[in-house]
């Protein structure tokens, strides 16, 4: 069985093409504009929002409902979906639409369905998307730290007229996972580049280096990579010209000061790494790691061994609040959430609702790395590595959700959740035997 012609038929003679050319548009502003991206429309129905709804349709003329709960991920997350739900609906009256924002760290989970959708109505879909995530790569690899730079120094500049909306709003873990996302992309063979975009992208990679979780966003898909990839050999020239640029930032002592008090460095990348393995020297990292497990000790005693083991304190109370963590909010008096995506699930949705995520995230890995097993073992190079990408991908966004407010807003969560739809959609592709949807290399 062969699939369709990897060139995508005009948009205008099927709407769901167009479909996915403007979800493909909305996450390439979700990564190069940020937050101020996020907040284009009129409240309640930001870009998110309609993406989602006009995806809602897309999935349905597909006529792939049941096919695309052909797995024990995707029902995994349709019950994971219906849990949050049930823990969300109570609260509407309470809380408005807090509950239904604070819902949507799974509830964007349905972007998952419409991607996988959209893939097995035309596998030759697949094809198109990794080209046009080659041409992304490229640009992102040469701007992506320039964003958030000029996010941070140029914040007042960059505010449309009238609004408080900034364009571009790009977070540092944000820039980071598209960036080791970019650098896996490149490493694995899927796109060709020289070394001046290589030495760029190492530049950038440092700009953005200015948290923990931007740290380990960036460098662990890209290890990672490196491992699942067997690309050792490719990886050691862009490994020496990082290094190489570390080692003359500190010979110089380069350093560039951003706000917050945190600098742009060689030792900042030291004191970055160091933290999430041990104690640093560095207030501001120190600072926020003890704020953020106490939280999280909080978080565990109430649930794993309190009265919301079962229930979780449900989606549109603020947590900051309720947990009585409001007083350590100095920058962020909106803050509702732990500064962990797993530590949400288990206090909104209770020990179901985050024995569901894990079940979740395990069996989306596990279908990936059997995916991968099987296209090695094959002889199928370019599958392979496309699964060793997406695998990466999630990963990055993962660690980042790990030590930031990430898959609460659509930035993170629309692209985790289009990642895992694509991770599902290419494996039942794959194991299908369309091996000719990837098409050719960029």
């Amino acid at each position: 069985m062969q699939a369709r012609a990897v060139t995508m038929p005009a948009a205008a003679r099927d709407p769901n093409d167009l479909y996915l050319r403007c979800l493909a548009c909305a996450l390439v502003g979700y990564a190069v504009f940020g937050k101020g991206f996020a907040v284009l429309g009129v409240a309640p129905l930001y870009v998110g929002e309609l993406t989602l709804g006009l995806g809602l349709l897309a999935l349905m003329r597909t006529r792939c409902w049941f096919a695309m709960l052909a797995t024990p991920t995707s029902l995994l997350l349709a019950v994971l979906i219906v849990w949050v739900l049930v823990r969300t609906v109570p609260f509407i009256g309470a809380y408005g639409v807090d509950a239904v924002r604070d819902s949507v760290i799974v509830v964007y989970g349905l972007f998952a369905f419409v991607v996988v959708a959209l893939l097995l109505e035309k596998p030759a879909r697949l094809g198109w998307i990794l080209r046009a995530y080659a041409g992304f790569a490229f640009l992102y690899g040469l701007i992506g730290g320039f964003l958030f730079a000029t996010t941070v120094t140029m914040a007042d500049s960059l505010r449309i007229p009238g609004t408080q909306i900034q364009l571009p709003y790009v977070r540092a873990g944000e820039a980071a996972f598209h960036l080791g996302g970019a650098a896996v992309f490149v490493l694995l063979g899927l796109r060709r580049v020289n070394a001046l975009w290589c030495f760029v992208l190492c530049i950038n990679m440092a700009v953005v280096t200015v948290s923990r979780a931007a740290t380990l966003a960036c460098l662990v898909p890209i290890l990672l990579g490196v491992v699942l990839g067997r690309q050792f050999r490719r990886f050691a020239p862009a490994a020496l010209i990082g290094l190489s640029l570390l080692a003359g930032a500190a010979l110089a002592d380069l350093r560039v000061m951003m706000p917050g008090d945190r600098e742009v460095g060689a030792m900042q990348i030291v004191e970055g790494i160091s933290s999430v393995f041990g104690a640093s020297e560095a207030a501001n990292f120190e600072g926020t790691k003890e704020f953020r497990l106490r939280w999280w000790r909080t978080i565990r005693d109430y649930t794993l061994h309190g009265p919301y083991f079962w229930s979780g304190k449900g989606f549109g109370v603020n947590l900051a609040m309720e947990d009585g963590y409001h007083h350590f909010v100095t920058q962020e008096a909106t803050l509702r959430s732990p500064h962990n995506g797993h530590m949400t699930v288990l206090a909104r949705a209770g020990v179901p609702g985050l024995a569901l995520w894990i079940a979740l995230l395990g069996a989306w890995f596990g279908m990936l790395l059997h995916s991968l097993l099987l296209a090695r073992q094959a002889g199928h190079g370019r599958w392979a590595a496309v699964f060793v990408w997406i695998t990466c991908y999630g990963a990055g966004i993962l660690v980042n959700a790990s030590f930031d407010v990430a898959l609460e807003g659509p930035m993170s969560g629309i692209w985790f959740w289009s990642v895992v739809g694509l991770g599902i959609g290419a494996s039942m592709i794959y194991r299908a035997g369309l091996v000719d949807a990837i098409g050719d290399p960029a």
